[in-house]
Order: structure tokens, then C-alpha cells, then sequence
């Protein structure tokens, strides 16, 4: 379960909102705003492995829509901020799934730092770095409420610890590896990334019969929210 909640009002705005935040074990801090009529339920937090490294997954319910974050720790780590394309290329190699997803043609906003995002499914993603180690993605409900939406994304805090990671020593033994080694050639530097072969449940619906009306009122959800997600 996600640490305890703590909520507080939040000043100056002329609709009540509600400051919400918790502990992601020692890894992270969430934090999030939204109006005090929304209810906020948490269900589950883990430790997750996938090919390329590990993530924290944490999930919730906002009136009734869950919600679900994935802190990933890839095995070779962004050492700045990605561009889009490069972004793409991360989270499919996380989960391949999202080679389907139909991206929104314009720079999303999460929290006030650039992100990507779009469709994949009946279900809306966005994804952003909140430190450049660190990115994260956001995995919502196709049918969440619009205001919901928008209030989480333009509010969303997630503060990671940087002293702390999820890849333990060994996880990665070829790039632990390279790194340690300064006189590594570059042939060495390209064996590329050996991760254990665990396998893990994909968190994307898979069911290819879903009804192409849920896909069409989702991304109809997500071009309504577009102008309102750029440049929080």
C-alpha cells in the first residue's frame, strides 16, 4: 500500500483544492492537487522488474478512475533531459506495448516540466522526467473525469530521493561493469545491458476487442485537455 495520505487545503484559489501527499517507501515523495470534492483512494505500491531495469508502481483511484505511476530506474540512466523521440524510444523499451500508442502531436506539461503523452488502448499516458535519472510515467483510465485530468497533471509533485535506487548491485552487471572500467573499449561499452529474464504482467489493457467507442471518447478526452495541459 501507498504510505499514509496527508492532505491539507490549499491557499489562494478561488475553487477549493486539496494538497495531497505521500511517501513512496524511501524512494520518492508523491505530492498532487485537486478539487476537495474528489476522492482519493490508494491501492497498491511495488517493486518491479522489466527487461532494461526496474520501476516503483504505485496506484490509485480518483473517483473511482485509477491511476497508475511507474518510477522507472532503467538500467542505462538519461543523463540530461530527453527529447520527445528519445523519450518514445525509452518508454518502449520499457513496456513494447506503448510502439502502438498514438502520441499527441504537441509538448504536454506535467507539474510544469515538458512531457509526452497520448493513447494506448483505452487508456492515456503521459510521461515526463522529474529528475533526468528518473523518468515517470503516468497511466490513466480512458474515461477519467476532463477536470480531474488536468487538475493531477498540472499539480503533480513527484520528488525522488537521488540517494536511493531500485537497482540493486548486480541487476545490471554489464553496465555496472563498463562503468567501473575506464579502459573498457568501446566494443566492451556495446555488449549491451543483461538483465535478468524475469517476465512481468504488461500494466496495459491487452484485450484487443475493446470497443472502439471507449478509444475514440478517450483521445477525444485527451485533445479537450490538450490546450489546458500546455505551458502549466
Amino acid at each position: 500500500m501507498i504510505g499514509l495520505l496527508s492532505s491539507f487545503p490549499a491557499a489562494g484559489e478561488d475553487v477549493k483544492l486539496t494538497n495531497i501527499s505521500a511517501p513512496l517507501k524511501d524512494y520518492a515523495e508523491l505530492g498532487f492537487t485537486l478539487p476537495t470534492n474528489v476522492v482519493v483512494e490508494t491501492e497498491t505500491l511495488s517493486e518491479e522488474n522489466y527487461t532494461s531495469g526496474r520501476e516503483l508502481m504505485a496506484s490509485l483511484l480518483l473517483n473511482g478512475s485509477r491511476v497508475t505511476l511507474h518510477l522507472l530506474y532503467p538500467c542505462q540512466a538519461p543523463q540530461t533531459t530527453l527529447e520527445p523521440a528519445a523519450m518514445k524510444s525509452l518508454l518502449e523499451a520499457y513496456n513494447p506495448a506503448l510502439a502502438q500508442a498514438n502520441y499527441s502531436s504537441e509538448l504536454l506539461s506535467v507539474g510544469g516540466m515538458p512531457a509526452v503523452g497520448g493513447m494506448v488502448q483505452n487508456q492515456i499516458f503521459v510521461a515526463y522526467q522529474p529528475t533526468n535519472q528518473t523518468p515517470a510515467l503516468v497511466v490513466m483510465d480512458g474515461g477519467i473525469d476532463e477536470e480531474i485530468l488536468v487538475d493531477f497533471l498540472q499539480y503533480l509533485r513527484i520528488t525522488v530521493n537521488e540517494g536511493a535506487s531500485l537497482l540493486m548491485p548486480g541487476y545490471c552487471p554489464d553496465t555496472t561493469k563498463v562503468n567501473s572500467q575506464a579502459s573498457a573499449t568501446s566494443n566492451a561499452a556495446a555488449g549491451g545491458v543483461a538483465t535478468p529474464a524475469e517476465a512481468r504482467k504488461t500494466t496495459f489493457e491487452s484485450n484487443k476487442e475493446k470497443m472502439a467507442a471507449d478509444m475514440q471518447a478517450a483521445k477525444e478526452k485527451l485533445a479537450a485537455a490538450k490546450e489546458r495541459m500546455r505551458g502549466f
